[in-house]
């Protein structure tokens, strides 16, 4: 048994060298950062018999901004909503939302937690343009909760760095890529005082699809790559997972009961990042983007939930206590 304690040590710490050369941490430093958000949960209602027709619905809640601190060897962020204009309000409507995000990074692994509650929704129309200055026909009932966790292992641990494009806690030295396994577990559920859709559309994407609820629960595993590409200082990071999806459906349309079904379709878990990264300036920007996908009586019902980041930041040598980490203040003091 001492052996092979000996043996995992010895091993850890060659992973330890091997990975210095390719990734660099900072546990010297505290960091600050500025951040703007772009987030937004929308859905899509599009007919398996012609793909052109389709509605997408939003809400007009889109901008946050907030600042962000690394230190004790945690992250932290506090972003809030931007005010919509008067004329904002007048042409997509009024929306509420509770929007709630943490990001949990290891050396080859993280996690996503979200829940999202949204109430009012904007739709549009790419077959129906409207007229300039003409407000968005607007949805006030319909209401949306997405709740859910997104994780991802990365196999190479010893040469690639997720936290280096995602937060800009690590800064990747040299160009290299991973396999990942991305898994999710996601409830999504929509209530509307009435049919979702007019008796316009009907016609288009069928009757027996106009429901006023629908909710389901995802459980999905996507093997993908990702891959940052470097040059100096600056980054371009892609991460890329696809795979299937098992979805519990319930629905209930306006011309007959409530319905459940098990379909298996697929999850999507993107992101891409472009930035620079230096030992004490960074900046980027990323984009991520998670999608589900259900079918039920010939139309595709996808939720999506989209995020545009911006931070620029600066990195400050620690002196005194911001150089100890939370495992610091809870290990236990022994006494002489």
């Amino acid at each position: 048994m001492l052996l092979f304690r000996n043996a995992a040590a010895q091993q850890e710490d060659l992973n330890e060298l091997a990975r210095a050369k390719y990734v660099q941490q900072f546990p010297e430093y505290f960091f600050v950062w500025p951040v703007v958000k772009q987030r937004r949960t929308s859905f899509v209602l599009q007919s398996l018999k012609d793909n052109r027709q389709k509605l997408t619905y939003r809400p007009n809640v889109s901008y946050y901004a907030g600042a962000g601190t690394y230190i004790f060897g945690i992250g932290f962020q506090l972003v809030a909503a931007i005010p919509q204009n008067n004329s904002n309000i007048e042409r997509f409507g009024e929306s509420r939302a509770v929007d709630l995000q943490a990001n949990i990074l290891g050396k080859n692994w993280g996690f996503d937690l979200f829940t999202q509650d949204y109430k009012g929704y904007y739709v549009d129309d790419p077959n129906r343009p409207l007229p300039a200055g003409t407000p968005n026909p607007q949805r006030q009932d319909v209401r949306t909760r997405n709740t859910g966790v997104t994780g991802a292992y990365f196999f190479d641990k010893r040469r690639f760095s997720i936290k280096s494009t995602y937060n800009y806690f690590e800064r990747q030295r040299k160009s290299a890529g991973s396999f990942l396994l991305s898994g999710n577990f996601n409830t999504f559920s929509l209530r509307a005082d009435s049919s979702i859709y007019s008796a316009f559309y009907e016609a288009l994407l069928g009757q027996n699809a106009n429901f006023k609820s629908v909710s389901y629960t995802t459980v999905a595993v996507a093997p993908g790559y990702a891959y940052n590409f470097v040059v100096r200082s600056w980054f371009l990071g892609v991460s890329l997972a696809l795979g299937p999806g098992i979805n519990w459906i319930n629905y209930q349309t306006t011309s007959g009961p409530s319905k459940s079904a098990v379909q298996l379709n697929t999850f999507t878990d993107l992101r891409l990042s472009f930035g620079y990264n230096g030992v004490r300036v960074f900046s980027g920007i990323t984009f991520s983007q998670q999608s589900r996908n259900i079918n039920y009586e010939g139309v595709r019902f996808t939720s999506s939930n989209d995020v545009i980041k911006f931070a620029v930041g600066y990195r400050f040598r620690a002196v005194g206590i911001l150089r100890k980490t939370v495992a610091d203040f809870l290990r236990p003091k022994v006494s002489s």
